[in-house]
């Protein structure tokens, strides 16, 4: 693992910066850079890239060459718009699952043409990297109206419990709440 790059993700594409001179790394991707639009820090896991997509998806690239490797749909189906992953990511690299907080339905306040629960919009969604594919999702706000997406990135900590440890991702929410 190269530790002397930066990954920069700058309107739609990320960057490979190398950190003793501030340039970009031209054999990373085309020039030194990968498409890949996204609201949210790009992550290292097993020597890979794992960008967490406005198109709704996580894509996975070789770290070093940029060279694209897959990509898992954080959504099967949508009836709506929005429910972007803008509120933060954070990935447990022993088990390879990236937790993702996604942003309330689109239009906002007008849910008349996106029947139902909307799901995995205002969600936290963990995603298996090494099964590709959604592991489980917790909706915080089903049919969101009220804007109260997940703003704060998860949080993934070990809490002890009566003397057993239990490994948690924790949110805190718009409601109040903490997941």
């Amino acid at each position: 693992l190269d530790l002397d790059v930066l990954y920069i993700n700058m309107g739609s594409r990320i960057y490979k910066i190398n950190i003793n001179n501030g340039k970009k790394i031209k054999d990373f991707g085309e020039n030194g850079s990968i498409e890949a639009a996204s609201l949210v820090a790009p992550m290292i896991y097993k020597n890979n890239l794992v960008v967490v997509t406005l198109s709704k998806s996580v894509f996975v690239f070789d770290s070093n060459s940029g060279k694209f490797i897959s990509s898992i749909p954080i959504y099967e189906k949508r009836n709506f718009l929005g429910g972007l992953p803008w509120g933060g990511v954070a990935i447990d690299n022993k088990k390879g699952i990236v937790f993702i907080n996604t942003g309330n339905p689109r239009p906002a306040l007008y849910g008349v043409k996106r029947k139902g629960n909307n799901e995995r919009s205002s969600s936290i969604v963990a995603v298996d990297l090494n099964e590709k594919k959604v592991k489980w999702d917790f909706q915080e706000t089903a049919h969101d109206l009220w804007d109260f997406d997940i703003p704060s990135p998860p949080i993934l900590h070990e809490l002890e419990i009566n003397g057993k440890i239990y490994e948690v991702v924790i949110s805190v929410t718009k409601t109040g709440n903490t997941l």
